[in-house]
């Protein structure tokens, strides 16, 4: 499933629209924003046929009149539903045929200045709003986040940074994993007059990151534009590995934590000490586990859920407001929302790693976007082989890997040359019984009494 935005500084020229062309296909791209397209729009369908039939278009022509923002995707793969149309952004429903992908999806162009983009950043806390399930928002922001995302022009201002930084924080978004490019623009300028910065991105909402936690976005080289453009990748229905057990702190506040770990702890084991510890520890473990998949899994849906019924009993309050029963469901529902949230921040704060921020301040996005980055740098969504191809396959990956170190640490020998028989004669010899003894098959009490 890739996703892509791209500013191409125009698609007037044929050249352009021949690579255009190839990169969709190399790509395998089937959703495109295409930005600052520079197409009339008395040009725009005899230029948006040159793709061919498989492709449907959304435009904001209605807001500008050079064809700013340009949707395109491919029909027969996917549907898009247009909610929202704007000069700065486009947003709608991305929703893929065969059920297994759907999120909303924002294509921004910011305009070039400050005062004139404010209107992009309120739209997108506006959107927000509305938004239930996942949202990706990728393009051209026309602004820079972070102080390092320009070089060899003037230093990045707080004032530059600002609304994005307010409108990223209001709206929840974080930035999705990204590999490739860093800078994403560059004035084209020779030797140390070459401006680059960092204004193309993509982020996602909390949702999108719990749905689509393998998506990453990469940044290309430019080709025929002076901008890269953004591809988001997601594999769907790709088959992820076993996931070791992990202990949660939030566990033992559990009413029933103690008890399963003295139940467990408590039964009678023979072997060594180091035997009836690791036996007990893996006991402890299969409690845990069924505690943790009956109260715990499935936070999100059990939240969500409560919010339903939370939603609902307040509904039928507003009709019937003596109604003790439904008061004491009312009570009973939010007190479990807020318990099950504090759940969900502990969780994330234990993932992050962040030690110095307490519980209960609100600090889930922040604890998430830590647990975001820490997983991204332990995933491996690429690798080059000896031959420099790129392999991006978790197959290939695998694969590669495992003969790397095949080829480091080597494999068993399918024979070994024989020793010489008179030499060994002359060193000092076994006896028969203890040469019996060390061919002797190990036996489950001898490990046991290690």
């Amino acid at each position: 499933m890739n996703i892509s935005s791209w500013n191409v500084r125009g698609m007037n020229d044929p050249s352009k629209i021949v690579e255009l062309k190839k990169y969709l296909s190399n790509n395998r791209v089937i959703l495109v924003a295409f930005i600052e397209t520079r197409v009339k729009e008395n040009n725009c369908t005899k230029v948006q046929k040159k793709f061919g039939g498989t492709w449907r278009w959304e435009t904001n022509y209605n807001f500008s009149p050079r064809g700013r923002i340009w949707n395109g995707w491919k029909h027969s793969i996917l549907t898009f539903q247009t909610l929202y149309v704007a000069e700065q952004l486009i947003h709608g429903i991305i929703s893929a045929r065969n059920g297994l992908f759907s999120t909303h999806f924002t294509a921004v162009y910011g305009l070039h200045t400050i005062e004139n983009r404010k209107p992009l950043w309120a739209d997108l806390c506006s959107l927000k709003n509305t938004i239930t399930g996942p949202w990706l928002v990728m393009g051209d922001f026309n602004a820079v986040l972070l102080s390092g995302d320009r070089v060899n022009d003037t230093a990045v201002t707080n004032n530059e940074t600002r609304d994005f930084e307010e409108c990223i924080n209001s709206t929840d978004l974080t930035e999705l994993k990204t590999f490739g490019q860093f800078f994403s623009w560059t004035n084209k300028g020779q030797g140390n007059l070459r401006i680059c910065s960092r204004i193309d991105r993509a982020f996602g909402n909390l949702d999108w990151h719990n749905k689509y936690a393998d998506s990453v976005v990469e940044y290309l080289n430019s080709g025929l534009s002076d901008h890269t453009p953004l591809i988001m990748r997601y594999k769907v229905n790709v088959k992820q590995g076993g996931r070791p057990f992990k202990f949660f702190n939030y566990m033992a506040d559990h009413k029933d934590f103690l008890t399963i770990v003295q139940e467990r702890w408590q039964v009678e084991i023979q072997g060594t000490a180091m035997f009836r510890i690791w036996n007990k520890l893996k006991g402890i473990k299969t409690g845990l586990k069924a505690l943790h998949h009956q109260e715990f899994a499935g936070l999100e849906e059990r939240i969500e859920n409560i919010r339903v019924d939370l939603n609902l009993i307040q509904s039928q309050i507003a009709i019937d407001h003596t109604d003790s029963q439904l008061q004491n469901d009312e009570k009973d529902l939010s007190s479990k929302l807020k318990k099950f949230h504090l759940i969900q921040e502990s969780a994330f704060k234990q993932k992050s790693r962040i030690q110095w921020l307490k519980l209960g301040d609100s600090n889930s996005k922040l604890f998430f976007s830590a647990m975001r980055e820490r997983n991204s740098r332990n995933s491996i969504d690429e690798l080059f082989d000896s031959a420099g191809q790129k392999l991006s396959t978790n197959k290939e990956i695998t694969e590669e890997i495992r003969n790397f170190y095949t080829a480091l640490i080597g494999t068993a020998a399918s024979s070994i040359v024989g020793i010489d028989v008179e030499v060994v004669r002359r060193g000092n010899q076994l006896s028969p019984v203890a040469a019996d003894s060390l061919v002797r098959p190990v036996t489950a009490a001898e490990i046991d009494r290690l």
